[in-house]
């Protein structure tokens, strides 16, 4: 009989939220790709674009550049 492969935790880092998308943003620029599905020239232009449409303030204390991690995600 086969037997049950074992898990690898894929998601490890220990932080989260805003901190979490600092991470994605200054780590390896495959990190971001990786865990969002974006490259990160794709998200600063996406940043930038929010920006420049007024979305620059975070709601219920959450920042614009977690809302726009959280979307892809």
């Amino acid at each position: 009989f086969l037997s049950t492969p074992t898990r690898i935790p894929y998601h490890t880092s220990a932080l989260s939220g805003e901190a979490w998308v600092l991470e994605l943003i200054t780590d390896h620029p495959n990190h971001i790709q990786n865990n969002l599905g974006i490259s990160l020239d794709v998200f600063w232009s996406l940043l930038h674009v929010l920006w420049s449409n007024g979305c620059v303030q975070s709601h219920n204390g959450v920042s614009v550049e977690e809302q726009l991690a959280i979307f892809p995600y």
